[in-house]
């Protein structure tokens, strides 16, 4: 019984490995962002979709993107999709989506803007 559990967690690892996003970085949103909020220079997250290359900031309102443009860092959660052409899936789309939104929104009131 172990034996198979440790079979079925490796295939996991390595085809979450093998898609490119490591799925351990977007665990804990809102800790991330309070972390980042407390740090010398906070970072937002954004991601890419499409091919386009724009980054995308949800979570965040329109009138407090000049200021963060301005201010603020920026990461790129998927930077590797930037020198990749493959699609991504539809469960990364929404993963990213939903990390970004919580940890921006957490973000944007923890630096009270």
């Amino acid at each position: 019984m172990k034996s198979v559990l440790l079979v079925l967690m490796l295939i996991a690892a390595v085809s979450s490995h093998a898609r490119g996003l490591d799925l351990r970085l977007f665990q804990y949103p809102v800790e991330d962002a309070k972390k980042s909020a407390q740090s010398a220079y906070p970072t937002f997250a954004a991601y890419i979709i499409g091919q386009d290359k724009e980054r995308r900031l949800p979570g965040v309102q329109d009138k407090h993107l000049p200021v963060i443009k301005q201010k603020y860092r920026i990461k790129v959660m998927n930077e590797f999709r930037l020198y990749e052409q493959s699609e991504m899936g539809i469960d990364e789309k929404i993963l990213l989506e939903r990390y970004c939104t919580r940890y921006n929104r957490q973000l944007v009131n923890s630096l009270g803007l």
